[in-house]
């Protein structure tokens, strides 16, 4: 994504001298809702479009390329390309092509750039769910209470708005993906985010606010490199035939409910397919997860994983009433399966880092 050595080979091509109205130009809702920032080094790829070339951002952005631009390089689909931001007054970005250092010196450091990090994350969001516990903010509000009053509301403000789960409805379902920060910075863009209270803008406040603290600023600072770390990821996957995005959902009475969603539009015979994947562990569920899939936005099928027999047997038992539930919604349950057990996935080798002097190849 942002990084040297998988682009090293570009360093060979020979040099120009670019003009402003040759270099690509990102225009200033779409800078902003990118999240640019001037200096910030981007990879991007170029493709054919037509008789031009194109430019594919992050994000899946696509930015038509200046016909000088793509004269000056033997452009190949699939390259990738790295450009410097260069911030404009009228808030527009201009990318200037990069050529990153041909050997660090032996005394610096050589860390990933911070988008590479966020992109190789553990997949388990740990800190985000430790922080959204109701106990963990809590005691976060009352120590925030005694650094900065003002700060305390606004947590205050955001605690609020959690819902009970027994509340959880579809708009309230739409006010969690609103709240999370998943999209602050889109609606920003757009002119639509003036006095939305998020989770992922409170974050940044309070871990400014608790640089005396160190234990509970990094635990704010992991719980916000797994939002943005989910945000990276989420979009196209499977090859570009399916959208997914992942996030944790926090509530006033019962721990967090981590949930992935992810829709396949239909493909020759193939109906579209919408995937719900949920997980939570609670005192009273104990571990659980659940996966709806609904082809064709009318067939369900619901397969759940519970660790407790008691809790499974629970569920079969009332199979019959959920079906007539999603009957009067206009849905048909075509399968209904409840296993006494953990999700397959959870009991393979527990993830971890690389070992110190490993390699891990990130161009392909």
């Amino acid at each position: 994504m942002i990084t040297g050595a998988e682009t090293s080979h570009l360093s060979a091509r020979p040099g120009s001298i670019y003009l402003e109205g040759r270099l690509p130009m990102v225009a200033a809702p779409m800078a902003r809702e990118l999240g640019l920032d001037n200096g910030q080094v981007v990879q991007a790829k170029p493709g054919a479009q037509g008789a031009g070339w194109a430019l594919q951002l992050p994000g899946g952005r696509v930015l038509e390329l200046p016909r000088e631009f793509a004269a000056a390089h033997r452009l190949q689909g699939g390259d990738a390309l790295l450009f410097r931001v260069q911030l404009q007054a009228d808030g527009s970005v201009l990318l200037r092509p990069y050529t990153p250092p041909a050997q660090a010196a032996a005394s610096d450091p050589l860390l990933p750039d911070r988008s590479l990090q966020l992109m190789h994350r553990p997949p388990d969001p740990t800190a985000l769910r430790q922080l959204l516990q109701p106990a963990t903010l809590d005691q976060l509000l009352l120590q925030v209470r005694n650094i900065d009053p003002e700060l305390a509301s606004g947590l205050l403000t955001w605690m609020r708005m959690r819902p009970a789960m027994a509340q959880l409805t579809p708009a309230r379902l739409q006010q969690l993906l609103m709240q999370g920060g998943w999209m602050t910075e889109a609606l920003l863009a757009q002119g639509r985010g003036a006095g939305l209270v998020d989770l992922k803008s409170t974050l940044r406040n309070l871990i400014k606010a608790l640089g005396s603290q160190p234990e509970s600023r990094a635990l704010l600072q992991d719980a916000l490199d797994d939002i943005e770390s989910r945000q990276l990821q989420s979009g196209d996957s499977a090859g570009g035939k399916e959208w997914a995005i992942s996030m944790m959902l926090p509530f006033l009475d019962t721990p967090p409910v981590q949930v992935r969603m992810s829709w396949r539009p239909p493909e020759g015979d193939t109906p579209s397919r919408f995937t719900l994947q949920l997980h939570t562990t609670s005192p009273e569920l104990g571990d659980l997860w659940l996966q709806s899939q609904i082809s064709d936005l009318s067939q369900v099928d619901l397969v759940m994983w519970a660790d407790r027999e008691d809790v499974a047997q629970r569920a079969q038992a009332r199979s019959a009433s959920l079906a007539e539930e999603l009957d009067s919604a206009g849905l048909q349950l075509t399968r209904l399966q409840v296993i006494h057990g953990r999700r397959p996935d959870t009991t393979n080798t527990p993830w971890g880092p690389p070992v110190s002097g490993s390699m891990v190849d990130v161009a392909t």
